[in-house]
């Protein structure tokens, strides 16, 4: 008989929750983007540039490039726009830019508010397939206050890739 008891104790502390521990609920959300249409990622066709260095063309830091960077472009359509969604602010946390920052892509300037297209040449299986060049070049400050050039200045490239339909 306290057998039975004890289990019938032991039973009713548990269904009460004194032993039940919360679990922790993560969320992660994922999203895929599929477009038939157009493709642009590194040579490798999978993924794309984080960030990128501007590199001292010489000693005196007054200009600066980055490397040759290039960018594979997959469309079904034979031509593509490329263009700026917002202009390149290269800058220091204190405000100072770097000047004349300028964006080239296939040998051509990329410019806000104008489309840049390229013709694409390369047949490849149900569309075109062409590796492309861009480049990024700046220059220092040229007023950039009581703390002169040094520091580390950044910004956000961002690229809209369109095909031409």
């Amino acid at each position: 008989m306290n057998k039975i008891v004890l289990s019938v104790i032991a039973a009713a502390i548990l269904s009460t929750g004194i032993a039940h521990a919360e679990g922790v609920k993560k969320e992660i959300t994922i999203v895929a983007n599929i477009n038939d249409a157009i493709f642009v990622s590194k040579p490798d066709g999978s993924t794309w540039y984080d960030r990128e260095e501007l590199f001292a063309k010489d000693y005196t830091q007054t200009e600066f490039a980055s490397n040759d960077l290039p960018v594979r472009v997959y469309t079904t359509d034979d031509e593509v726009n490329v263009s700026l969604i917002q202009p390149l602010t290269v800058a220091r946390a204190d405000g100072a830019q770097l000047a004349d920052v300028a964006i080239s892509f296939a040998g051509k300037p990329v410019v806000q508010g104008t489309a840049l297209n390229i013709k694409q040449t390369t047949v490849a299986p149900g569309g075109f397939d062409n590796t492309y060049t861009l480049k990024i070049n700046a220059k220092a400050p040229t007023n950039a206050g009581v703390n002169g050039t040094n520091g580390q200045y950044q910004g956000d490239l961002v690229m809209l890739f369109e095909p031409k339909l």
